[in-house]
């Protein structure tokens, strides 16, 4: 994962001197940093800032990335299978912008709309003076916005000193630098532009940003006839009747013609999303790679690992396409807030997990991480960096998720810290296979047609919810986070299945079992007889960094303390920040 950063003003550039903001993009890429100053030719001073941690190609790309068309910075990772492997995907994202250095924007437009993967990316127009920005349609990285009197500055992360907003999923955003318009492009084929002044448009990110999950609505798209209940779920219905033993029901339910179609098609798709995430890296550890060492036989890949559904099926399906000789690391993070123990519901889960996984792939070495936070450092390190991080989210809720992502990506325990560089994670698996217990409140209510739009609603908003945020915590630690459930070619088939189909919360399958059927039922027939029924479990309350009587929706109010506090350590800074 990268950091990138712009600044653009009519006078002095200054907030890429703000050594925090340096520091920050510095973790995301400690592999390299560089900068690059440019005077356009009516005047503007733009300063652009690149952190790189080298994930694609055979060498590190260096950036930004310059020829006489233009000047691009980019964040993320193409997951294209008709690119070249071979080579880096930021090279040719910059040759297909340059073709035939055309100043059309169209063109522009139509080669960022073919980017299949996660990525941020700022690109610049030397021909036209245009400023091209955008996050992927699902909003998997981060890239944030901020303007005062003297300077606009995108970036991927700067902190609770500047205020900003996150760059919206829903458009490509083209500001013209001769007039200050921007234009917002959908990612639809057929584009309906709207053009807007930029001071308005950051004042509807400001409202945007304020919504909470209620604000969002979405109207329903259902292409079948819900009401006529199919024979599939007369089928399950009956099956969850008759017996209550968990096994014969999965068992069951998987000889079932459709669904045994549908849990072949989601193997075959999940697999086929974490070849792809785990073809395109060195296959190097940290350490091995500073000495570009050929044969590591250490851990290249970890999982954050809650032991939960999710993330064991990742764990399971990603021993294929590991080296038969390289540990996988598990990081398994439990907090003693409340709590005078580390034997938290994750600690314990995490362990069951790991014997099923040893039991299934006995060859392979999976190194578990006990990553225990005592209070006094949960709370400096909420204060001291976690809050920038978050920034501009700023509830309780996101303080504690993104405080158990931050500590468990960073993978220290008491022996070691993780030296891996790629970490797959769960989400996006509870929006997609209906995970939350509020679906099982909705469908209770409002049957299978309210359970349709609830599904179609937490999709609609998982851009606004958590994925920045999520990427901004766990890149700190120079990581890079991969997400096989939020493949496009997986989500777009799980997004389209009858609701039935990915979940089924009726009173005759309870917790554990009705929540995410279709991944229990995954997780069955690829051997994880236990893991399959392990019910769902919030992160921030089986690791214990929060507690059920907090109200998820209340600030924090780390912003004002870190401005009262003038919190700032800057001990362990490196020569690179300072003259850069």
């Amino acid at each position: 994962m990268c950091g990138i950063f712009l600044e653009l003003s009519c006078e002095k550039c200054s907030i890429v001197n703000d050594i925090d903001v340096l520091r920050r993009l510095k973790n995301r890429g400690p592999d390299h940093l560089q900068r690059k100053d440019f005077i356009s030719e009516i005047g503007h001073h733009i300063v652009f800032v690149a952190s790189v941690l080298w994930m694609q190609g055979p060498q590190m790309t260096l950036q930004p990335l310059e020829n006489e068309c233009g000047i691009l910075l980019y964040n993320g990772d193409i997951f294209d299978e008709s690119w070249d492997s071979r080579t880096s995907d930021t090279q040719i994202i910059m040759e297909k912008l340059s073709y035939d250095c055309d100043s059309q924007i169209d063109k522009v437009i139509n080669v960022l709309k073919s980017l299949k993967g996660p990525f941020s990316l700022i690109y610049y127009c030397k021909v036209t003076n245009k400023l091209y920005f955008t996050r992927d349609r699902f909003g998997r990285n981060s890239l944030l916005i901020h303007k005062n009197s003297n300077s606009l500055v995108l970036s991927s992360v700067l902190g609770t000193q500047y205020e900003n907003y996150e760059v919206p999923v829903s458009h490509i955003s083209v500001l013209d630098l001769n007039t200050h318009k921007i234009l917002l492009y959908t990612w639809k084929a057929t584009d309906i532009v709207q053009q807007c002044n930029l001071s308005d448009w950051l004042k509807t990110l400001q409202l945007k940003q304020s919504l909470s999950d209620e604000d969002f609505t979405v109207e329903a798209n259902i292409p079948w006839d819900i009401d006529g209940l199919e024979d599939t779920v007369s089928f399950i219905e009956s099956v969850a009747k008759k017996t209550k033993c968990n096994v014969t029901i999965m068992k069951t339910l998987s000889q079932h013609p459709e669904i045994q179609t549908t849990i072949n098609k989601i193997i075959y798709l999940l697999n086929k999303s974490i070849q792809k995430r785990l073809k395109r890296q060195p296959n190097l550890c940290r350490n091995c790679l500073k000495i570009t060492e050929i044969n590591c036989s250490h851990s290249a890949v970890g999982v954050l690992f809650s032991g939960g559904l999710d993330c064991t099926i990742l764990a399971l399906l990603a021993d294929k396409y590991v080296p038969k000789n390289q540990s996988i690391d598990l990081l398994n993070v439990a907090f003693n807030k409340e709590n005078p123990t580390y034997d938290v519901p994750d600690r314990i889960t995490g362990r069951k997990s790991l014997e099923e996984l040893r039991r299934l792939c006995p060859l392979r070495k999976w190194t578990f991480k006990e990553i225990n936070v005592p209070k006094e450092e949960l709370e400096e390190f909420q204060i001291n960096v976690i809050a920038d991080l978050i920034y501009p989210r700023q509830t309780i809720l996101d303080e504690s998720l993104g405080s158990a992502l931050w500590f468990a990506a960073r993978g220290q325990d008491h022996h070691s810290v993780s030296n891996c560089r790629v970490l797959f994670s769960g989400t996006g698996a509870d929006e997609l296979f209906g995970g939350y217990t509020r679906h099982r409140a909705v469908f209770k209510r409002l049957g299978w047609a309210g359970l349709c739009k609830e599904l179609q609603l937490d999709w609609e908003r998982i851009p606004y919810r958590n994925l920045a945020r999520d990427n901004r915590v766990i890149c700190d630690h120079g990581r890079q986070p991969r997400m096989p459930y939020l493949d496009e070619e997986f989500a777009e088939f799980v997004i389209h299945l009858k609701p039935w189909l990915k979940c089924f919360p009726s009173k005759h399958l309870g917790h554990g079992l009705g929540d995410k059927l279709m991944l229990r039922l995954v997780a069955y027939n690829i051997g994880l007889m236990e893991v399959s029924t392990f019910p769902k479990r919030a992160l921030q309350f089986g690791s214990r960094v929060a507690n059920k009587n907090e109200k998820g929706t209340s600030s924090t109010g780390h912003r004002s303390l870190k401005s009262n506090l003038k919190v700032r350590n800057l001990s362990y800074l490196t020569d690179s920040y300072k003259h850069i």
